[in-house]
């Protein structure tokens, strides 16, 4: 059996990554600045305060399911989600000191698929391209909330 297909995007941001982290987590205020939107399954808990196995409910657009979080320490922040029991993947957000840019934050996402779809997030096949364009637009997104926010 063949690795599993995985899509990783990344951007530059402006800020910290503590700064960059207080926007993506604000989920609240996706609406202002994204066409993604997250929010707790739970709704008296505040996204900073979700814990291993909490679940959200996830709308990428294109693509809405449930998810249950696997980690969210200061750096990174990452659930797994199944999408019909058809295609499943964990999703991870980090949130790394820039190596590029002083005082910036190199921002990641990245999944790797599992399911009796994954194979269609394989490079040569179409649904990665649509992926990977939609997070970019998200990271653009974010980018363009974190640099007006912190100027």
């Amino acid at each position: 059996m063949g690795q599993s297909p995985s899509i990783t995007a990344e951007i530059e941001i402006q800020a910290s990554p503590d700064a960059v982290r207080s926007v993506f987590m604000d989920f609240g205020r996706y609406k202002e600045w994204s066409q993604w939107y997250f929010e707790p399954v739970e709704a008296t808990k505040s996204p900073t305060e979700l814990l291993e196995g909490d679940r959200m409910k996830i709308d990428l657009g294109a693509m809405k399911f449930e998810a249950s979080i696997v980690k969210s320490p200061a750096d990174s922040f990452s659930w797994d989600g199944n999408f019909y029991g058809l295609l499943a993947g964990k999703h991870e957000f980090m949130f790394n000191p820039s190596t590029k840019h002083a005082g910036g934050t190199t921002f990641l996402q990245k999944e790797e698929f599992r399911g009796v779809f994954a194979f269609l997030m394989a490079p040569q096949l179409g649904l990665s391209g649509s992926t990977l364009s939609n997070w970019n637009q998200f990271n653009a997104d974010l980018k363009k909330k974190v640099e007006s926010s912190s100027s």
